[in-house]
């Protein structure tokens, strides 16, 4: 059964020493099916995004990103392992490696919390060090 959620997402992107934080108050959606929690929401300008939707596929020991509209994304987050994802940008197609340093998840029929912790690199360059709070309220 799909829910209406609050989605409050806090981040933290360091990239070439510079420390850049955002803040996401949203609604959404928050599901479970197949035991399996999907969290979907509308990106804002806020998140540079703007016209996107996000869907989190929440599972035991990954996060799947899927990010469509303007800029689509593929990412597979998994604590210890280095994932090839697929972002694509204003025309421009790249494959970035997301490699999981932590994962916690609190994540009920009824919210919760996610926290990631990730590096993002391109062609074995990092891009940024990066670092997601969510939680999630039923409205």
């Amino acid at each position: 059964m799909k829910k209406d959620v609050n989605i409050c997402i806090k981040g933290v992107y360091v990239a070439e020493e510079e420390r850049t934080t955002t803040e996401l108050y949203t609604v959404g959606s928050l599901c479970k099916k197949n035991g399996h929690y999907y969290l979907t929401y509308a990106e804002s300008e806020t998140t540079g995004f703007e016209g996107c939707v996000t869907t989190m596929k929440l599972e035991e020991d990954r996060v799947t990103v899927i990010r469509r509209g303007p800029a689509t994304a593929h990412l597979i987050l998994q604590k210890g392992i280095r994932n090839v994802g697929r972002y694509e940008m204003m025309g421009t197609l790249m494959d970035i490696g997301v490699y999981t340093d932590g994962m916690e998840s609190t994540m009920t029929e009824d919210g919760g919390s996610l926290h990631l912790k990730y590096t993002m690199d391109m062609n074995s360059a990092l891009l940024s060090e990066n670092e997601l709070d969510i939680s999630v309220t039923q409205i």
